[in-house]
Formats: structure tokens, sequence, C-alpha cells
């Protein structure tokens, strides 16, 4: 009875949440496209331009609102005439990282960035929002959207999208798109073989692996000018379609591109939630910001890498390792508990996975041999030494290896808001 209870009680909130979807939001995407400047003292946003993107809505219709909010910044649609919330993502950013080093505390910088959302079909506010010293979403911009008034640019691509994996509907999977960066007109074969390595990697790791019904994952095939990509410290610069670069914030293995509109633009065609670049070099390097995009080249630990990354895309996990070459300071505030699910301040530690921890194991956990398949706090993560923990001596997001129980735990939730 319970069972029949809880299945008559999902249906029902279903089916209203399909009715505030469709009473709110055409079946299509507007994509949003503007600029942060900032540094860690203060920020601005401006518009550039709103853009009616190809193709239906490729998101949920059930889970509008962000249940999670791990992110820094936050994308909430409201009605204009009512104020009453209709749809929010939080999500990292270049400038989020940008002013955690020594440089963005106090020299400005500006940075493109992309928002999509469900189309209205009323009026809307747009609120781009970060969150305060007390972690609290405020407003920096907002941007009134009419569809009966407000001017739309309509944008061409001519990139081929492919099926790598197809699983069925959008609006009830996850759809990763892969865009290929750094491939040559001389290069496409190469690029059908590392869209099925990375195919491969996706799907290689569980819960992926395990959820592999549930995912999409789709190819851009972008021709770039050049083969390869940028490396300034070895003075090599080349016109790639989406500018992917080593040396991100003066991290040489750090790959990213500050090219974002052309990013999005180059993959338009394509149904999407989160994205990869796939950068055409065998130099080992990656990288990826939460609900923002991944980047990842194609050498020997392809596999591995892109299933990193993609813990940090997808999932909003921490990187569980300590690394002091980072040039970030300062990342994490001991007072108070991570936005990451994954790393501890054990401020509240109750909030986290606590109730993944075997009675008796201590916590702090000390790393020792008789620890080495347990859930626990090991001390050490989030790129810092000292006060942040990680709940397992091993994990994909530190040394390498499969997820653990606490990351699987994190993904799954995640998978909910986009299947059901």
């Amino acid at each position: 009875m319970k069972k029949i209870f809880l299945s008559i009680v999902f249906v029902a909130y279903t089916a209203l949440a399909l009715a505030q979807f469709s009473n709110y939001f055409d079946n299509k995407t507007l994509r949003v496209d503007y600029y942060r400047t900032g540094s860690k003292k203060s920020e601005s946003i401006k518009l550039k331009s709103f853009i009616a993107k190809p193709g239906e809505w490729a998101g949920s219709t059930v889970h509008l609102t962000d249940p999670f909010n791990y992110g820094a910044h936050r994308v909430m649609v409201k009605d204009m005439e009512t104020k009453k919330e209709l749809y929010s993502r939080t999500y990292n950013s270049l400038y989020h990282e940008y002013i955690a080093t020594k440089k963005g505390r106090k020299k400005s910088m500006t940075f493109e960035e992309t928002v999509l959302i469900p189309y209205p079909k009323k009026a809307v506010e747009i609120h781009i929002q970060s969150r305060n010293k007390d972690w609290e979403f405020v407003s920096i911009e907002t941007f009134q959207f009419d569809p009966n008034t407000t001017t739309t640019e309509t944008i061409v691509s001519n990139n081929e999208v492919r099926k790598i994996h197809y699983s069925g509907d959008p609006q009830k999977k996850v759809d990763f798109v892969i865009v290929a960066d750094g491939y040559s007109i001389n290069d496409t074969a190469k690029m059908r073989a590392d869209f099925e390595t990375f195919r491969k990697g996706i799907l290689k790791y569980a819960p992926f692996k395990t959820q592999k019904e549930n995912i999409n994952i789709w190819g851009v095939a972008a021709i770039s000018e050049d083969s390869g990509i940028t490396n300034p410290l070895k003075k090599q610069y080349l016109n790639t379609a989406v500018g992917s670069t080593f040396n991100s914030f003066d991290i040489d293995r750090y790959i990213m591109t500050f090219e974002i509109h052309t990013m999005h633009t180059a993959i338009q065609n394509a149904p999407y939630d989160h994205i990869i670049v796939m950068s055409n070099t065998d130099t080992y390097g990656g990288g990826a910001i939460y609900n923002f995009y991944a980047d990842v080249t194609t050498g020997d630990q392809t596999q591995f890498v892109v299933t990193h990354e993609i813990g940090h895309l997808f999932g909003g996990l921490a990187d569980e390792y300590v690394d002091p070459t980072v040039s970030y300071n300062d990342i994490h505030d001991l007072s108070k508990e991570p936005l990451e699910p994954n790393i501890t301040t054990l401020v509240n530690f109750d909030s986290k996975w606590k109730h993944l921890i075997e009675e008796g194991t201590p916590i702090p956990t000390p790393v020792k041999k008789e620890f080495l398949k347990k859930v626990g706090a090991y001390e050490g993560g989030g790129y810092q030494s000292k006060g942040i923990y990680r709940p397992a001596i091993r994990c994909m997001m530190n040394a390498g290896g499969s997820f653990c129980p606490v990351c699987v735990e994190a993904l799954n939730a995640m998978f909910k808001i986009y299947t059901e």
C-alpha cells in the first residue's frame, strides 16, 4: 500500500510540474549571453544578447528549480507580474575560479558567460545571482525578457551533429555534447576515433556505466583552421574552433576556453545539458567547472580524465587531493561546510555523508590499511592539506580508481533531476 501511495504522489507531482512548464514555457530554448566583470572586491554583469536556440528544450520539464544549490552562481527566472520563481539552476564559472587566485583578489577581468533557460511564454525577470559573504544568493543583474517585444538573435551554425550514444528523449536523459577543438580538415579520421574514446570513457565507470540508458552523447564535428590547441608556455598560438588553451590561471596542465559564446554557437544544433570540449592534443591536461563545461585532451589517460572531469561538471564534485602548485588561495572557508558534496570541514557533517560511515569508524579517520576500503573522513582535499576532509583514501576524484560510495550517491541523485 505504501508503494502504491508513493507512486500516486509521484504521478501527481509530475503532472503538476509538467503543467507548470506548459503554463509558463514553450518547448524551446532561450540562450542568454552576457559578460561578467570584476575581482574579489566587486562584480558586474552586462547583457550581450538573447538568442533563440534551435530545437526543443533539452532539460527537465519536471524539476524546474535546482534542489542542490552547489554552485557559486545561480540563474533564476521569475514571472514578471507575480514574481513567482519558475526556473533556477546553480553553476560555477571562470570568474569564480579567477577571484580565488592572487591576481583575482585585486585586478578586475571580464569573462564571457552563457545560461540556457526554457523559452518563456510570458514576460519574465532573469536574475543572475552570486553568493554574498554569508553564502546567500543576491542578484548582481536582472534582465527583463518579454517574448512579444524583446529582440532575439538567430545564429546559424553548420557544424555536423552526430549521435555517439543515444538512449531516447533528451528531456528525460542526461545529454552530454562533445565538441571537437583543434581538428583541421585533415584530422577527421582521428576525430571519429576520439569521439569513440570519449564515449567509452564516459560510460566506463559506475554510476555512468549503470546509468547508460539514461545518457545521450552527442558529437559536434567542428573543424578548426589549425591542428592542435594553444599552449602559451611553448609560444604556440593556434586558431581553433572554440579556443582551448593550456596554462589557464597559470596552471600548465589546466585547459580551458575563455570563448564561451563561440563555444555555445558551435554546439547550438545539438540538445545538451553538459558540454565537453575534446581538445586535439596528446599532452596530458583537462579541466571542468560545475554546470559550465569541461575540457579534456586526447592522450593516453583520456578515459580516466574525462570521467574525473565529468565528476566536476555534472556532479559538482570537488577534487579530493592536495596540490600545493595550484594557484588558488583560500578557496575554502574552514568555518563553513563546502558546497561540494564530497568534501567537508566537519562543521555540519550531518549534512554530508555521515550516514554512510560504519559504526566504530573514527572521525577524523586515519589513513591506514585497515580503512582502505571504508568510508570515513580523511584529512586533505579540495587542494588543502589541513581542515578539509574527503570520504575515501582512493577515489576517482583523488588518485584514480572508481568513484567512492559518497560520490556515487551524489551522482545518482543528480541523475534524478534530469531523468524523472
